[in-house]
C-alpha cells in the first residue's frame, strides 16, 4: 500500500495533561473556535471512547464536504488519542483511509509538545499531491492554536475530573484548616501533593480576612504552568464567594 504523510507539532505552555484533556473535547470545542473549517461535529455511535463513530461536517474554508472517523486509541496515561478517517469526500477518491495519531509530550519547563502525525493511506499509486498535503498541516496547526487560545480563555472547559485530599489540622481557637491533595489527575503527573492552609484572620470593623495559601510540591523540575495556577487562584476565590453567598442567603445553617 503506497502512503503520504506530514507531521504536525507545536509548542505549549499547558500541562500534557491540560493539552490531552483539551484534544479530548475536540469535538465540542472545535466548532466553537473554528466553524470555517468545521462546520459541525456530530456523534453517530458510541460514548465518546474507542469505538465511537463522529461525522465531520467541514466548513467553508476547506474543499471537502465530510468524514466519517472512528475513534482507535484514547490512552489518558500516556497522552496519545488515534483515530481514522474511513469514508467522506476527504479520501479524495485516491484513499482507503487516513489515520491520524496525537501524542502530547510533557517537557522539562512544565508545558508540552502536541504532535499529530497523519497518514495517508493511497488506494494505489496516486497520492494526495503536495499543495493539499501542507494545506492540511496548516489547517491541522491553526487549529490547535484556536483550541489553545479558547482554553486559556474558558479554563472551566477543562476541568480535572478527581482529587483525594486527606484532612490536616483543623484549629477552631486559631481559625485554621490544613487539608493535602496527595491523589488525582489535579496533581497533573507532576506533582507529589498539593498542601493548603487556611486561615480567617479577625478584623478591627468585625469582619474577617479569609487566607487560604497552596503549596505545589512538585515530583522533580517541572512546575504547573502560570496559567493553571491563575486559573486555580481564581478558582478559588470564586468559590470562597459562593460559599459565603449561601451562608449570608441561610443564615440558619450556621
Amino acid at each position: 500500500m503506497t502512503t503520504a504523510s506530514i507531521e504536525v507539532e507545536v509548542t505549549s505552555t499547558f500541562p500534557a495533561e491540560t493539552v490531552f484533556k483539551v484534544f479530548n473535547n475536540f469535538h465540542t470545542i472545535a466548532p466553537k473556535v473554528s466553524p470555517q473549517i468545521f462546520k459541525s461535529i456530530e456523534t453517530l455511535e458510541g460514548d465518546g471512547g474507542v469505538g465511537t463513530i463522529r461525522l465531520f461536517t467541514f466548513g467553508d474554508d476547506v474543499p471537502f464536504e465530510s468524514g466519517k472517523f472512528k475513534q482507535d486509541v484514547i490512552d489518558a496515561s500516556n497522552f496519545t488519542y488515534n483515530y481514522t478517517f474511513f469514508e467522506g469526500d476527504n479520501l479524495m477518491g485516491i484513499l482507503d483511509s487516513i489515520n491520524h495519531y496525537v501524542k502530547i509530550v510533557p517537557s522539562a519547563d512544565g508545558g508540552c509538545v502536541f504532535k499529530q502525525t497523519v497518514v495517508y493511506n493511497c488506494k494505489g499509486d496516486e497520492k494526495p499531491p503536495t499543495d493539499v498535503l501542507n494545506f492540511e498541516k496548516d489547517l491541522y496547526e491553526k487549529t490547535y492554536k484556536a483550541i489553545e487560545a479558547y482554553a486559556a480563555a474558558h479554563p472551566e472547559s477543562v476541568p480535572f475530573i478527581s482529587g483525594k485530599y486527606k484532612q490536616g489540622a483543623i484549629d477552631f481557637r486559631n481559625f485554621s484548616n490544613n487539608y493535602t491533595f496527595f491523589e488525582g489527575d489535579n496533581l497533573m503527573g507532576i506533582l507529589d501533593s498539593i498542601d493548603h492552609h487556611v486561615k480567617i484572620i479577625p478584623s478591627a470593623d468585625g469582619g474577617s480576612v479569609f487566607r487560604q495559601i497552596v503549596v505545589y510540591n512538585c515530583k522533580g523540575d517541572a512546575k504547573p504552568s502560570a496559567e493553571t495556577l491563575n486559573f486555580e487562584k481564581e478558582l478559588y476565590e470564586k468559590t470562597y464567594k459562593a460559599i459565603e453567598a449561601y451562608a449570608v442567603a441561610h443564615p440558619e445553617t450556621y
